[in-house]
């Protein structure tokens, strides 16, 4: 059978609709009706399956050679293209099984394979600079984690982007954010990494942006509550003893 595979793109997720599934979005956007141009076609091809269900398994655990998107899971939506015996169309992977959905295959965008220049910030260590991939794979790989969260905590036009599950499953304390006013915002646990975001998808950090938030996070921080509020402590990591 012939078939597309859509994925929604972090970078212009401004919903936070991967991975939801059409009963959620209804519940919480009172809407189920997809928006087309936050997906990337991910997969354009001919593929030995005899249905949906197979489409899935395959994209889970027998990857086609070359293929760059990440592991098919709810919010993707498989267009059949040709298949003998099933209708063509567009297929939303839902919660269970497939369901049949409007989708503007134009409103799309083309996977781009490209790599870019971000600020990763780990605990314990000086912020750096880092070239990542773009696919939702490869992000999770940079820091870790099997679902990222955006955060745009700034007016320059940059994302802070995490591990979404960081604080629920005991990660290290990593920097803290402030507001204008210098108050802080939030603590980040787990690494993260800094990318500009002034165009639909992440793009590498303009050097300005580089070099004025690699200044802002280069120390590593600890935390201590003082009279019940906390403060960051910056502080210069040790090198490991030459044996």
């Amino acid at each position: 059978m012939k078939i597309r595979i859509y994925q929604v793109n972090p970078g212009r997720d401004e919903k936070r609709v991967a991975f939801m599934g059409l009963d959620e979005r209804e519940h919480f956007l009172e809407s189920s009706e997809l928006d087309s141009s936050i997906y990337d076609c991910v997969f354009s091809g001919e593929v030995d399956c005899n249905g949906l269900e197979d489409v899935f398994q395959k994209f889970n655990i027998d990857h086609p050679e070359g293929y760059k998107g990440r592991s098919l899971s709810v919010s993707d939506v498989v267009e059949i293209v040709d298949a003998e015996g099933a209708d063509k169309g567009f297929y939303y992977c839902d919660n269970i099984g497939f369901s049949k959905v409007e989708f503007d295959p134009e409103e799309a965008e083309p996977y781009k394979d490209e790599k870019i220049k971000v600020l990763m910030v780990e605990p314990g260590k000086k912020a750096y600079e880092k070239e990542i991939g773009t696919s939702l794979e490869e992000m999770y790989a940079a820091l870790d984690c099997e679902c990222i969260q955006t955060f745009y905590p700034y007016e320059d036009l940059v994302v802070i982007v995490c591990d979404d599950e960081g604080k629920i499953n005991g990660g290290r304390p990593n920097r803290a954010v402030y507001g204008e006013d210098g108050k802080m915002m939030d603590i980040i646990c787990g690494k993260f990494f800094i990318a500009d975001c002034s165009t639909s998808s992440f793009k590498s950090l303009p050097d300005d942006m580089m070099a004025k938030y690699k200044k802002q996070f280069l120390l590593p921080e600890r935390f201590c509550r003082i009279n019940g509020e906390i403060f960051a402590v910056k502080y210069g990591p040790v090198k490991e003893e030459v044996r």
